[in-house]
């Protein structure tokens, strides 16, 4: 996990690429991103976005700015066949 504290104020924005992703925020709750929250203690974060691999990040009081990577999410070579009854 990932640790972003730099001296400054408690909000942050958290931006992440691709947009519109949700980021939890332990004890603070969810936005859509680009979103900015007001941190007064350190917090677990999990952004997640459909088609991406979930990331975990730590926040600390003093971060006026995070950008985040998503990487894509492996497609799965598991592929159901069904035989098709004749017409």
């Amino acid at each position: 996990m990932e640790t972003f504290s730099v001296g400054g104020s408690g909000i942050t924005k958290i931006v992440t690429n691709p947009p519109g992703a949700t980021a939890r925020v332990e004890g603070f709750g969810e936005c859509e991103t680009p979103c900015t929250v007001s941190l007064d203690a350190p917090r677990n974060v999990t952004i997640a976005k459909a088609g991406y691999l979930a990331k975990r990040i730590r926040l600390e009081p003093g971060h006026s700015k995070v950008t985040v990577d998503l990487e894509l999410a492996a497609p799965t070579a598991d592929v159901e066949s069904t035989q098709m009854p004749e017409l």
